[in-house]
This record gives C-alpha cells, sequence and structure tokens, in this order.
C-alpha cells in the first residue's frame, strides 16, 4: 500500500479545487483528507486541521516543484485617474473584457450599527481584471 503524503492544507475545501486541477492536470493523483467534514461543518475546519492536500510519496517532490512555480498575483490596488481609464470596458493593463466593479463594505459600516442599531453601509468598490488578476480604482 503506497503512503499518502500532505503538501498543503487550507481552512476551506474552495480554497484547494484550483490547485487540486493544476497538479491533476500535470499527472498527479491527489485526495483531499477531511473535506466532506469541513464542508458539512465548515466551523470544524480548525478543530481538524484544514482540509488536507495529499498526494503519493514518490510524487510529493514534483507536486511541491510544480507548487512552487505557480505565482500568486498581489492583490495590489492600483488607483487610475479617469482619464487613463476613459470610461472603457476593458482592463487597462492586459485589455481583456473580463472585468467586474466589486464592492467591499468598509469598516465605517460598523460605527452607525454600533449607534443606532441599523447598517448604514459604507462601500468602497474598485475594479478587477479576472485575466491577469490586477485589481484597481479610479480616483475621482
Amino acid at each position: 500500500m503506497e503512503q499518502l503524503i500532505t503538501i498543503r492544507t487550507f481552512t476551506y475545501p474552495h480554497e484547494i479545487y484550483v490547485i487540486r486541477g493544476k497538479l491533476e492536470s500535470e499527472g498527479i493523483r491527489t485526495f483531499l483528507k477531511d473535506e466532506m467534514t469541513v464542508q458539512v461543518h465548515n466551523f470544524y475546519s480548525n478543530a481538524v486541521g484544514g482540509v488536507k492536500l495529499q498526494v503519493f510519496a514518490e510524487d510529493a517532490d514534483k507536486a511541491l516543484d510544480i507548487l512552487d512555480s505557480v505565482k500568486e498575483i498581489p492583490q495590489e490596488v492600483i488607483v487610475l485617474s479617469k482619464k487613463e481609464f476613459e470610461n472603457s470596458t476593458s482592463c487597462p493593463f492586459c485589455h481583456s473584457g473580463n472585468i467586474s466593479r466589486m464592492r467591499k463594505s468598509n469598516w465605517l459600516t460598523l460605527i452607525p450599527y454600533l449607534i443606532v442599531g441599523f447598517i448604514f453601509p459604507v462601500y468602497r468598490s474598485f475594479y478587477i481584471c479576472f485575466e491577469c488578476g490586477k485589481r484597481w480604482k479610479i480616483k475621482k
């Protein structure tokens, strides 16, 4: 019987699927330990040690090399002026049309809730490109 080695752990199962797909596309069989436990009871993730990505012992070095070669996209937000963006519907970096406007609630949303008891959302908006992964916002 072959031995399985845990090469990475993640808090939630959805964080692991892209990496698993990359390894399987390279011909490495992968297994997820505690995936179903965390999917059913996601608050148990810390108790069971998260979801574990496992490979066979002879594939561990190759899998780690593949994971090290994959770059993570920095999550910094770049500020552009209106003249640079000019109401374009494409990414200013890779010119892809696969972009979206995202809104995240700001921490200032919490202040009215603590004072009045109602939530008055204060949002920060930015754009994200799903092709190159860059984020930017438009300076008014």
